[in-house]
């Protein structure tokens, strides 16, 4: 299908996790990770990490509603990623330094659960942000079977 699709469309978006197996064959397209996905795993230890976690999700959450909101308002493609470009940014730029800061003082212990969680962040960082430099992949950010 891939194959006949018009060149001067440029790439497709593959939205998939981060397993490798999901890496695109040998067709070129435009590789991103849902946001949901990485969410997940600050989820997954907030427990042990209520006050790191907290930030985390409650930043994430607001992206979400950034995104919801575009959905609302019924905004273009354009006026999407505009809105995503001055509200979501700075709140991920801020998500990305407070992400650094805990391993570079040494506040959280890379090895681990909440260390895991950031280092996917960090590892994942362009694919999962995507959604504020590319009008293509405006048509989600979160999986559909994320809450």
């Amino acid at each position: 299908m891939l194959k006949r699709r018009a060149a001067d469309l440029g790439p497709p978006v593959q939205m998939c996790d981060a397993l490798s197996r999901n890496a695109p064959g040998s067709l070129p397209v435009l590789l991103a990770n849902w946001l949901a996905h990485a969410r997940r795993h600050f989820v997954e230890v907030a427990d042990s990490f209520q006050v790191q976690c907290r930030y985390v999700l409650e930043t994430i959450g607001e992206v979400f509603q950034n995104d919801e909101l575009t959905r609302q308002q019924a905004l273009s493609p354009d006026d999407r990623l505009s809105f995503h470009q001055q509200q979501s940014g700075p709140l991920m730029d801020g998500l990305l330094a407070w992400c650094n800061q805990q391993f570079d003082d040494r506040q959280v212990e890379p090895n681990s659960g909440l260390g895991k969680a950031i280092r996917y962040l960090l590892n994942h960082w362009t694919k999962l942000t995507l959604f504020c430099a590319c009008l293509a992949l405006l048509s989600t950010i979160t999986s559909a079977n994320e809450p």
